[in-house]
């Protein structure tokens, strides 16, 4: 993993995102998590102190400066600071302003899950020029029908929602983003299951709900062939409430359309 207290990490991945822009004629880029870009662990401390066996610095200021060392953790320089409350990310500043530079029709995609200590962010990747992608929407229309997605694709009956709910996840995914701000609402994700086998008969109202909101739709990879996969009598997290049903050997994969 690139040290992204570097300035040189930053120009060696902006570079070759360009190159490969301009290589094969892409027109946006999709970042996986980047609502921790750019990812900077925290200095380990007690290891970068250390002295040496003739009582010298086993690392140099520089080594410290630049945390050559670190602890696992994401949630550093500019994600724990106070100025991400305030300023734009200046990583993505930099980046945008290079590629638009070259193409200024690129689109620069962000995916934003949320969640503990990452609420919000989409108002700071709109803010920095990238468009964010969000996952809750999902979770919004299944309590209108009386199941609660988690975000590993767990589904649990829960008490249905009403239509009021759907406003106010609206009202809260808008909050203090800026003026003109694109959002794009995916209908599924890698974890959740696909929009068929989770909303049933009311599919067609979840997707025209997605259409007719003035976010920009997102679909998802084999979506449209509408395949549920499960494995066995085994629940999954695309399968919670089938187990039982059918008569496979565990351990056998069998496909049913949704």
């Amino acid at each position: 993993m690139l040290n992204y207290r570097k300035l040189e990490s930053w120009e060696l991945l902006i570079d070759e995102v360009l190159n490969y822009t301009e290589k094969y004629g892409i027109d946006g880029i999709h970042m996986d998590n980047g609502q921790a870009w750019p990812q900077i662990m925290e200095p380990d401390v007690e290891e970068l102190s250390r002295l040496d066996v003739d009582d010298q610095p086993a690392y140099s200021p520089e080594d410290f400066m630049n945390g050559e060392v670190v602890l696992r953790n994401e949630n550093h320089g500019y994600w724990n600071s106070n100025n991400m409350e305030t300023y734009p990310n200046p990583f993505f500043i930099k980046m945008c302003k290079k590629l638009w530079f070259h193409n200024s029709d690129l689109m620069i995609i962000g995916e934003c899950w949320g969640g503990f200590m990452f609420e919000h962010r989409q108002i700071i990747l709109a803010r920095s020029g990238v468009i964010p992608r969000l996952f809750k929407l999902p979770v919004a229309l299944s309590a209108l029908m009386g199941k609660k997605l988690h975000n590993d694709g767990r589904v649990e009956d829960c008490e249905k929602q009403t239509v009021v709910g759907i406003k106010q996840w609206y009202d809260d995914s808008r909050k203090f983003l800026p003026e003109g701000t694109i959002l794009m609402q995916s209908s599924t994700s890698h974890t959740l299951p696909l929009p068929a086998y989770l909303y049933g008969q009311g599919t067609w109202a979840a997707i025209d709900t997605q259409f007719f909101m003035p976010d920009l739709p997102i679909t998802f990879m084999g979506e449209l062939e509408g395949e549920v996969y499960k494995v066995g009598e085994v629940a999954t997290v695309f399968q919670q409430d089938q187990a039982g049903i059918g008569s496979g050997q565990p351990g056998e994969l069998r496909r049913t359309n949704s």
